[in-house]
Formats: structure tokens, sequence, C-alpha cells
């Protein structure tokens, strides 16, 4: 009997390298499974699951306690989080994690200078403005944005993602700020970018996009006390992992005026409920967390966590292991 491989059904299998799958196939029973399915569901689906390749799902400790011959999680993401892995229960039974360091960098830099771009020259309400019929309505103070060229931008990261915004922002022509306690001012500095304390960066910047890791540290690293630091004409843009910006602070610095708008790929709450305080305000953008999501970067990850579990299933070593 083949052991049984769990893939995520966000995984767009018909995009993988066809030769891995065929082979993956042949060394295993595949099963698919609904990322965002009830705990119960999953488990019922996987329960003698051997390894799960996973993008979207949650593997709770519940999952992990009862599949037991789960032993190895191939991630196709870039990183690995309690968002993602109940890590404490993976490590009691030691279960084997792969990931994919940078394999978003591009993707996540890419649309973090869009949701920028978006909030300063106002993309989303002016274009619901003309789907509403409402062009004409506009005045011209309503259309008035702003450029990215002179502004000084803060990063708070300064991992893959962050090294790649700032090599794309530096092409705009802003002055670049960076914050990361665990990167010496002068690997920054080789990057073009002014290392500060993270209240200087907070208050000096126009713009602060975030690229941090979720950990006890960093969990709303962003709370009231730090946004009344920031400038009131200052966006920040979060792209790496809900819970680092308190939200519920978040909705109050902006509905009083604190600062001048947000753009969140990873909220604190995913999915965002309806009732969400947040998506009543126009000077806030939310995405449903699709940073990594592009074709290029998804079919290279996912490949990647294939050939983790193909790997696995001969007895070979993990090629990029994560360290408990």
């Amino acid at each position: 009997m083949k052991p049984v491989v769990g893939i995520d059904s966000s995984v767009i299998v018909e995009e993988l390298d066809q030769e891995k799958v065929r082979e993956l196939n042949s060394l295993a029973e595949i099963v698919y499974f609904n990322p965002y399915a009830p705990e119960d569901q999953i488990v019922s689906l996987l329960r003698d699951a051997i390894a799960i390749v996973d993008r979207k799902a949650k593997i709770s400790s519940k999952i992990i306690r009862e599949l037991r011959n789960l032993k190895l999680i191939a991630r196709t993401g870039a990183g690995v989080d309690e968002t993602r892995v109940d890590l404490k229960a993976a490590k009691e039974r030691d279960i084997i994690i792969t990931y994919n360091p940078g394999g978003n960098s591009v993707a996540v830099a890419e649309l973090t200078i869009m949701l920028a771009i978006a909030l300063y020259r106002k993309v989303i309400p002016l274009a619901l403005s003309v789907k509403a019929g409402k062009w004409s309505e506009l005045k011209p103070k309503d259309t008035m944005g702003h450029e990215l060229e002179g502004k000084a931008w803060g990063i708070l990261g300064f991992g893959n993602i962050g090294k790649r915004v700032a090599q794309l922002v530096t092409s705009l022509n802003c002055k670049v700020l960076g914050y990361d306690p665990y990167v010496s001012s002068e690997i920054m500095e080789k990057h073009g970018v002014k290392s500060l304390s993270l209240e200087e960066l907070l208050s000096k910047s126009d713009i602060i996009s975030i690229h941090v890791p979720l950990t006890e540290s960093t969990r709303h690293l962003i709370n009231s006390e730090r946004l009344k630091t920031m400038k009131k004409t200052a966006i920040l843009i979060n792209v790496s992992r809900g819970g680092i910006i308190d939200d519920k602070a978040l909705y109050e610095s902006l509905r009083n005026g604190e600062i001048a708008g947000a753009a969140l790929d990873t909220p604190e709450e995913e999915p965002v409920k309806v009732d969400n305080p947040l998506l009543s305000l126009d000077n806030v953008i939310i995405t449903p967390h699709i940073g990594g999501s592009t074709f290029e970067a998804s079919i290279k990850n996912a490949n990647s966590a294939v050939e983790e579990v193909i790997r696995f299933l001969k007895g070979l070593p993990p090629l990029v292991p994560f360290r408990y």
C-alpha cells in the first residue's frame, strides 16, 4: 500500500512540473484537501497522511495530534510561523517542516509598491466612483494624490523581501530607511539604506512597509503608542503577517486622523469578517493575503515543496528544513 500525501487544493497542480507530479503519484496516494475546511474534515481526509504539502491551511495542534502517521509538512511559502503551523505540537512530534525562504520575495515586494501607489493615488475609491457613474461629480481635490519620488520609505525587517523592496524604491528615488535588530548597519548601507532605531524609523518615514515574521517579540509591534509617533501624513503597509499590527489600534488611529492610510495584505484575522471596522474606512485597502500569489512564485515554491516530499519518500534529507 502506498503512503498517503495530502496536498492543499489551493496549490495549482496543473501548473506544476508534471514530471515531479508523476513521480509523486508513483510513490504515494495523493489526497487533496480544502485548506479552509474545518479541522475535523481535514483530519478525516488525511488521517493516514505521512506528508502534507501546505499553502494556505493552518496545520493546528489538533490536526498534528490526530494525524498519527504525519512526518513531514512541506510549506510552499517563504515563512514558517504559528499562522500556518502549530510549532509546539509539530516539535513535540519531531515533524520535519520545509519551506522556501526568498521564494516569493519578488511577488511580495511588487505588491508592496503597488499598495503604496494605490493608497497615494486613491486608486480604489476613484475607480469605484467611475464604475458608479460619478466621474463628473469628482472635484479636483478628490482626484489629487502623491508621488513616491522623494519620500522617506521605512522598511521594517531587512530580509529577502525587505532587500527587494529597498532595491525597487531606490529606483523610484525614495530615501530608504531601515530597521532590523538582526541586520548590521553596514549591511544596510551596502544596499543604500540608512539604519535607524524603530522609534526613529516610525517618526521619520512617509511610508512604512512591514516585512518581519510573527513571533512573540513582533506581535503587536505596531501598537497604539507607536502609531501615535508616526507622521499624520504617513501610510502603513503590512505584507508580512497579521498580528504584527494591532488592528483595533490601527482602526482608531486611522479614524482619528493620526496616520493617513493603511494597506493590509495580512490583517490580524483571516478571512476578514464583513463587520470588521477597517472595511468601513476609505483610506484602507485590505487584500486576501495575496503577497506570494503570482503564478511565477506559486509554481516555483510548490515545485520545491513537492520535491521535498519526493526526497522524503525516497529517504533523502530535506533541502531546506525549518530549524525549531
